[in-house]
């Protein structure tokens, strides 16, 4: 039963109150049809309300219409996600789902809205230097200028590369990446730095101020929940400032100067310490040797002695005569004379030591 029949129903029409205070039916179809045909009869040749003029829109037209109107609109939901890209789609501001590289299908504008991110690219973010297109690069100290522990000023400029690692986190809990990035690194950097020493920075650590910028920027953003994963910090230039760069060369140079008369006097000791050592040990074990060697001897000589005593005691006479020609021995081996009996002088040839030339020889 229709809403205007029915009497008990006068009140909730849901069409609404007329101007007037009555009821309004709704509206019929047929009608709307007739009232578009009035309207739009003469864009497609009609004559206006008599419809005299040339043909009007028919019901079937006027769906064909509207049918490719809305087959066109959902054409209009296809996309395609590249294969370093996530698709993020947004029903009427609101995340529904997270699509991946290939053909898509969403509903169309203005229902469902899709935002592509690129997940797997690294992005690159400069931070204490700009470099152009044209290869020029241009420094911003107010963002490479940091003080260390000792309360230096080091120049510093470095490199953050990130991705995205959540979509739906870099897309909702952060308005500006690239900011955000920047910040903490300048953040963490300046931190890092303050808390080491210059001759450290700019010698031996810089692969330790590296790492520990990185883990730092990560709990940064992991805090802001920004959805992004630092995959390396890279410092590119680490130097005093410039006006004082020559005083800081000067004191390097020192230092290196320190370093090496440092390093020629410790191989000088290790080379002369060692040879002292031994020439000491040396000289130790020769005394140690001609003590016992002269010991050795005078127990020989004393064993010899008390032998020959004993000798004596036993047959003086005899061993005085021993004793006598051991000695005359010992004495003639040694002399530089040669004695010929004359007897026999004149039946031998003459005997001329050649290797004893100005000796003199004594015949008898």
């Amino acid at each position: 039963m229709p809403w205007s029949n029915n009497d008990n129903n006068q009140n909730q029409n849901p069409w609404g109150q007329r101007p007037g205070g009555g009821n309004q039916t709704p509206p019929d179809l047929d009608e709307v049809i007739r009232r578009l045909q009035e309207r739009f009869g003469g864009l497609f040749g009609g004559g206006g309300k008599g419809g005299s003029g040339g043909p009007s829109l028919s019901k079937g037209m006027i769906s064909g219409i509207l049918g490719a109107v809305l087959l066109f609109w959902g054409l209009t939901g296809f996309y395609m996600v590249a294969a370093d890209e996530e698709a993020v789609v947004l029903r009427f501001g609101k995340h529904v789902a997270t699509k991946g590289p290939g053909l898509n299908w969403a509903i169309p504008y203005p229902v469902e809205t899709v935002e592509k991110l690129p997940v797997t690219r690294v992005q690159r973010l400069e931070i204490g230097f700009r470099q152009y297109e044209d290869g020029a690069i241009r420094k911003r100290t107010n963002e490479s200028l940091m003080l260390t522990k000792d309360e230096n000023i080091v120049d510093i400029s470095f490199i953050v590369q990130y991705k995205i690692k959540s979509v739906e986190n870099f897309l909702f809990n952060i308005e500006n990446a690239p900011k955000t990035v920047r910040d903490a690194a300048e953040s963490a950097i300046r931190e890092v730095i303050g808390r080491t020493f210059i001759d450290d920075v700019l010698t031996t650590k810089k692969a330790e101020v590296e790492v520990e910028t990185q883990q730092l920027i990560q709990q940064i953003l992991d805090s802001y929940g920004a959805g992004i994963s630092v995959s390396t910090v890279k410092l590119q230039d680490v130097q005093p400032p410039e006006r004082v760069i020559k005083e800081f060369k000067d004191v390097a140079s020192a230092r290196e100067d320190r370093e090496r008369a440092k390093n020629e006097a410790e191989a000088y000791a290790n080379d002369i310490i060692p040879k002292a050592r031994g020439e000491g040990k040396k000289m130790v074990l020769d005394a140690e040797a001609y003590a016992k060697e002269v010991v050795e001897r005078s127990k020989g000589e004393a064993d010899r002695f008390e032998s020959i005593l004993g000798a004596y005691k036993l047959a003086p006479e005899v061993t005085r005569k021993r004793l006598y020609m051991d000695t005359m021995q010992y004495v003639l081996t040694r002399a530089d004379k040669i004695i010929v009996d004359g007897s026999v002088a004149g039946n031998v040839l003459p005997y001329l030591p050649l290797d004893r030339v100005g000796n003199k020889v004594e015949v008898k």
